[in-house]
């Protein structure tokens, strides 16, 4: 059993506990490609069998997500689990909203949450946090595509973020808090979108449980963004074998290899005409 797992994952559940729990059930060899918030809901893609090699590539997929905010209160996680820590007054119109919302499309250097899987001299931000310890985070250039305004009922508001891979929305909802001199935290958040897989294709983590039968998307395919390069028979034996191989092309880059039955092989690196092995499939 190789290939992708679209997963709805539910509420009120760790993204490691989930994996245990498909792990357990396929008996099989799984990774999750991003994790998402205890509270939080939503797409999450994991890799299966001899895919879970090819785990790195999906991490760094641009995400879109569907996201609550509260102005008026800052918390220390910077959502709804954490302890307020801060309250102000919302005196704000929406159309101020609005602005300081479409203010952060584009790029910006972004701080991580203290409570963040983000490592800190080996040890996780939120691991330092729980022990009252103020983790030295740096910022990290992301990149807001676009935001759409869903819903504005004050002190509440939902937006659907576009962004790039390695994005906090709980640091973003903060953010923008911070900019109205309100405060805010995230009160809910679901992830829609990894680059092109979507939520709706997703399975409930209850109905993957109820079916020992699960269809996964064949490696072939999940891998979509990276371009095909096709071997002869004689150069797919010296790929399986690790060799590096001189081609006549002008193609530079990473390239999803197959041969000529359209079965893939692996992932190759081409540079200066010369492909060489990355990932090999037994």
């Amino acid at each position: 059993m190789d290939g992708i797992l679209l997963i709805d994952k539910p509420k009120f559940i760790t993204s490691n506990d989930l994996v245990i729990k498909v792990k357990k059930h396929l008996n099989e060899k799984v990774g999750h490609t991003g994790i998402l918030d205890y509270a939080a809901s939503g797409l999450m893609v994991l890799t299966v069998g001899k895919a879970t090699r090819f785990t790195q590539f999906f991490q760094g997929l641009d995400k879109q997500y569907i996201a609550e905010g509260k102005l008026g209160e800052i918390t220390d996680t910077y959502d709804s689990q954490g302890k307020v820590i801060q309250s102000k007054p919302v005196n704000i119109t929406h159309q101020q909203l609005i602005e300081v919302i479409n203010s952060f499309i584009g790029e910006y250097d972004q701080l991580p949450p203290p409570y963040s899987a983000k490592k800190i001299q080996g040890k996780r931000a939120y691991q330092l946090a729980k022990k009252g310890i103020n983790p030295e985070l740096k910022p990290v250039r992301v990149k807001i595509y676009n935001i759409q305004i869903l819903e504005i009922n004050l002190p509440y508001f939902k937006i659907k973020v576009d962004c790039s891979s390695g994005t906090y929305i709980r640091s973003l909802i903060k953010d923008i808090g911070d900019k109205l001199n309100t405060g805010a935290y995230m009160s809910d958040l679901i992830r829609t979108k990894i680059g092109e897989f979507k939520l709706e294709d997703a399975l409930k983590l209850q109905d993957i449980l109820d079916k020992k039968d699960i269809k996964l998307i064949p490696l072939k395919e999940a891998l979509y963004f990276f371009e095909e390069i096709q071997l002869t028979p004689q150069l797919e034996r010296a790929f399986k074998y690790g060799q590096k191989i001189k081609l006549d092309t002008d193609l530079k880059g990473m390239f999803k290899v197959i041969n000529q039955e359209g079965q893939i092989l692996g992932l190759g690196k081409i540079e200066e005409g010369v492909l060489k092995p990355e990932i090999v499939l037994s």
